[in-house]
């Protein structure tokens, strides 16, 4: 991604500062902002003083703008960063407004604060711990996996005031396919989804100015998903726009591209601009809370997401960012399912998922859904394996590539385990066990699954248990059981690669059999060195109760849900 020939060309001279003390209500100044068709207008403004000095380096300067066409609007979203001057020198950027408003009243971010944004260590996952594999699996299972990834990747927060919302533009696929715990992650980051897409923009050759338009590139290829604002200042090779957070991130590597306002849509709650945005120009550098950072010329690199739809295959480039990779991939899972189908009624959805990393064996996952959620269980399902592998806190590359496989039937292709049966319930060492598993496929005949497991050699007489289940209830429950603890991120490729999906049938004997976990695996112990070792750990050991004697499992076709124990007795020959 290079900067178009001439679009690279920035103002180099820095505008004259006025500082807060010469903000006094009553002076007048002007906004330079971009409206309707990309025509760029200086809106005079009256300052109204001052307010947050309580907050350490929280200043806002309130300003109302007096020209008659913000009497409808109020203040614009999209309107963030736009620089306001005094006399022809820079006070700061545009950047808080209010719902329901009813006189066009903003808060502006002095620019001497946002002259402290700078550069950082990209950020990793998540804001709060990484939930494991198990507690992801166990929230699956529960159907409340997406509030899991919002609380770990977002968590709820207030701030006050209120920023500008931050306009994205989501363009080449549908806006009501972003529904459920996606739209309530778009509104934890004060995002507002509008129609757009690029174009237009990207022809100009002319140079960055204070007051245009430009946009994050979050997702480019077959669709385009953008989050734009206003430039504040320009110097040299570095612009300054917002005068907010974008996400808050801290360092950023995302492309950065010049927008272009099509519209301007007046609204009671929250005005907002349609735009649209061109080739990457530059790179974000910094999202930070009193603005945003860009640098001309820098290259952000993008990690390539294919998602295939009953055959047909999409391809996109997502911004390598731990929170949005997965949270925009789960948005691309689901609306492309609902660009090639429908959006509501029961469907049945199988996929194949693959995430590489260079130097690494690829993650491989399969998994099926059934039910009226389907598309979007397969979307979040998406999101916490890619957020479970961005979240790592091992040493790992970049991820290479996402390609998610998705074979969607407009019916519902599920059955229940009716019941599980055993040939007999006391078995010796040695011997094969019949098990037979009764399902009931939704619409259709009960039918049976008749499975066998090899009771091992040499095992002692007492109990056993026969537990059966579907492969990802298996998944959730083996993890639970035997936990593992991953000793590096090749061991989280294999944990994720180890799980197995609900049309695969599993059954396990297992006994009771004390052990502790340990990186890579487990091992079994006398309860008097597990008793040690808990006493010498703690909180921080494992400790696993029952050991897996044999295991078995076949594949059906079809998504199934259930699990059952049963007591069984091992009686030797003697």
């Amino acid at each position: 991604m290079v900067c178009a020939l001439g679009a690279c060309a920035t103002a180099a001279r820095a505008t004259e500062l006025v500082g807060l003390a010469d903000a006094r209500p009553g002076r007048t100044g002007v906004c330079v902002t971009e409206m309707d068709r990309g025509e760029r207008v200086e809106v005079p403004l009256t300052v109204l003083g001052v307010i947050g000095t309580g907050a350490p380096e929280g200043e806002i300067i309130l300003v109302r703008l007096d020209d008659p066409r913000f009497e409808e609007t109020g203040i614009i979203a999209g309107m963030s960063g736009s620089p306001v001057y005094l006399d022809g020198k820079l006070l700061g950027a545009l950047a808080y407004g209010w719902p329901f408003a009813k006189e066009p009243i903003g808060g502006v971010t002095p620019f001497e604060r946002m002259l402290e944004v700078a550069p950082g260590v990209v950020h990793s996952a998540g804001v709060a711990r990484r939930p494991n594999l198990q507690e992801m699996l166990a929230a699956e299972q529960r159907g409340t996996l997406g509030e899991t990834m919002l609380d770990w990747l977002l968590p709820e927060h207030t701030s006050s005031p209120a920023s500008l919302p931050t306009i994205v533009s989501l363009g080449g696929l549908s806006l009501s396919s972003s529904g459920g715990w996606l739209s309530d992650a778009w509104r934890r980051m004060g995002w507002v989804a509008t129609p757009g897409g690029s174009g237009g923009s990207g022809e100009s050759t002319g140079p960055i100015e204070p007051g245009d338009m430009v946009a994050g590139v979050l997702v480019d290829g077959d669709a385009v998903v953008s989050a734009a604002g206003t430039v504040t200042e320009v110097r040299g090779d570095q612009i300054w726009a917002f005068g907010h957070p974008m996400l808050g991130a801290g360092g950023v590597n995302i492309p950065l591209a010049r927008a272009e306002v099509v519209a301007v849509l007046p609204s009671v709650m929250s005005s907002f601009k349609f735009f649209t945005s061109g080739e990457p120009v530059g790179a974000l550098v910094a999202d930070r809370a009193r603005g945003i950072l860009g640098e001309i010329g820098a290259q952000a690199p993008m990690a390539a997401v294919g998602v295939t739809v009953n055959g047909r295959p999409y391809s996109y480039r997502v911004v390598r960012d731990p929170v949005l990779l997965p949270l925009l991939t789960a948005y691309l899972v689901q609306a492309t399912q609902a660009a090639r189908g429908r959006s509501i009624g029961n469907q049945t959805v199988d996929m194949e998922m693959e995430i590489r990393y260079p130097e690494h064996e690829p993650a491989t996952i399969s998994a099926s859904f059934a039910g009226l959620n389907a598309p979007a269980d397969s979307a979040v399902f998406s999101a916490a394996v890619v957020g479970y592998l961005e979240g790592s806190s091992f040493s790992h590359p970049e991820v290479g590539s996402i390609d998610v496989h998705l074979d969607v039937a407009e019916e519902l292709r599920s059955a229940e385990i009716v019941e599980i049966v055993p040939e007999r319930r006391v078995v010796r060492p040695g011997e094969d066990l019949g098990v037979r598993f009764r399902l009931q496929q939704h619409g259709q005949p009960e039918t049976t699954v008749t499975m066998t497991l090899h009771v091992p050699d040499g095992i002692p007489d007492g109990r056993v248990d026969l537990v059966g289940a579907d492969g990802a209830a298996w998944s959730a429950y083996d993890l639970q059981m035997r936990p593992l603890k991953p000793g590096s991120f090749a061991d989280e490729l294999r944990l994720v690669n180890s799980l197995e999906p609900s049309t695969r049938l599993v059954a396990v004997l297992e006994r009771q059999d004390l052990g502790a976990a340990v990186e890579g695996g487990s091992f079994s112990a006398p309860p008097s060195v597990v008793l040690q070792l808990r006493s010498a750990l703690g909180p921080n050991l494992d400790v696993i109760t029952h050991s897996v004697l044999a295991l078995t499992t076949t594949e059906v076709g079809f998504p199934v849900a259930g699990a059952e124990r049963i007591a069984l007795t091992v009686r030797s020959m003697n």
